[in-house]
């Protein structure tokens, strides 16, 4: 292991420690720890993606997060949750270069899920339903054994997710066009939000540069609707309320702990807005057997602290 010494009355002193890497899309946070489970720093450091920022990057923002690890001082463990984690050439990328920091044998490589969730909770029982660009719920119950539904990506799931609320508010543009659905003040505003006049803006900006966080941006658009009391806009929340909680149905159903203690997270559900209300609401009804509470820490301590509880483990 590599130390940090530093020098006090000629003694080498070297601070134990464990870390925690929660590597997003849109950026990366480092959470370093002493011992005894205190916080001594905390970092931050840009996204953290192989298929959008390419391995090189990848490689230099681990170098990058590393030095700040073993310049902290004797690193005991680091716990790294990544999105994709289970890309080969992610996990063949972190061994490499935490190789070169001498590094390796403490190294935790979790999903961010699993990061979120032991953070939410303490390391204990729970779940997590996750809204944000996508929609996950994951939960642990007793033995740790792990239960989730949904998170398969846009193309084929992300129910009541921002890119899913942001797809059905174009659909409800283009249907009043058409005049196969009702008129909708997520028209105006669209364009105004995306600065176009036509609907062939719209299409070209929807299909000229595809991308799943300009459509999941429209979500703003139509929580402003349902606030001002659009009809379209409020079924169109409530429809993916419901759609949303029946991820947690699928999961509450298969953990055997009643109720089953529940964090909501993700920019959907960590804000109040019409979205997070109607999800809210329909939690409360029994048939979901959940009691909804704030997360004890995030994901960054999550992962911090998977890292400190693995020490007892050796």
């Amino acid at each position: 292991m590599i130390t940090n010494a530093g020098k006090e009355k000629g003694m080498v002193i070297c601070m134990k420690i464990v870390a925690g890497v929660d590597g997003g899309g849109t950026g990366t946070t480092l959470e370093i720890w002493d011992a005894a489970g205190q916080k001594r720093d905390r970092k931050t450091f840009g996204p953290f993606n192989i298929n959008s920022i390419g391995e090189q990057n990848c490689k230099r923002l681990l170098s990058e997060i590393f030095e700040v690890i073993v310049q902290a001082g004797e690193c005991r463990a680091v716990c790294i949750g990544i999105a994709g984690i289970s890309n080969p050439r992610v996990r063949e990328l972190v061994k490499e270069v935490s190789l070169e920091y001498h590094l390796s044998t403490g190294i935790i490589l979790k999903g961010d899920q699993e990061i979120a969730l032991y953070g939410a909770m303490n390391g204990g029982t729970g779940a997590i339903l996750i809204a944000g660009t996508g929609s996950i719920c994951y939960g642990m119950g007793s033995g740790e054994t792990i239960v989730r539904a949904g998170g398969w990506g846009h193309l084929i799931d992300d129910e009541g997710s921002g890119y899913a609320l942001g797809r059905e508010t174009l659909e409800a543009v283009v249907k009043a066009y058409d005049g196969r659905g009702g008129k909708t003040i997520l028209t105006e505003l669209v364009k105004e939000f995306w600065q176009i006049s036509s609907m062939e803006d719209l299409i070209a900006k929807t299909y000229a540069t595809f991308d799943k966080s300009n459509i999941a941006s429209l979500s703003g658009v139509l929580e402003q609707g349902a606030r001002e009391g659009d009809p379209i806009a409020l079924a169109v929340i409530q429809e993916n309320a419901v759609k949303l909680c029946g991820l947690v149905k699928a999961v509450s159903g298969r953990i055997q702990e009643t109720p089953l203690p529940m964090a909501l997270l993700g920019g959907l559900l960590t804000h109040d807005t019409v979205f997070r209300e109607a999800v809210v609401r329909n939690l409360s009804r029994e048939e979901y057997h959940v009691v909804i509470r704030e997360a004890a820490m995030d994901a960054a301590s999550g992962a911090a602290l998977w890292a400190q509880r693995s020490l007892s483990c050796h």
